[in-house]
């Protein structure tokens, strides 16, 4: 009856170590820093702002997965939860 508790909560730590990764690694990637010719100063071209440099799109796919695999690991710890409650009111009924 724990077992699904345990691979929930398992489940919960591996992605959010996985989202710290993700962050590492938008955080380490910066930003492009703006250059004296920069579009405010009418040369176009230039890349000014604070996007990631490198692939930010496979980053966003990652933290979206993270996120999926979060809320279902959660949902499992709510269901498991539930179950154990229900099954601990069976074997005692409380006066309610």
């Amino acid at each position: 009856m724990f077992a699904p508790l345990t691979i929930a909560s398992n489940g919960l730590a591996v992605q959010a170590q996985r989202a710290g990764e993700i962050a590492s690694s938008i955080a380490a990637t910066g930003a492009t820093a703006p250059s004296p010719s920069s579009p405010a100063s009418g040369t176009p071209g230039v890349r000014v702002g604070a996007l990631p440099v490198g692939d930010p799109i496979e980053n966003l796919v990652s933290l979206k997965e993270v996120e999926l695999a979060y809320r279902m690991n959660a949902a499992v710890l709510s269901t498991a939860s539930e179950m154990l409650e229900t099954l601990l009111d069976a074997i005692s009924p409380q006066k309610r």
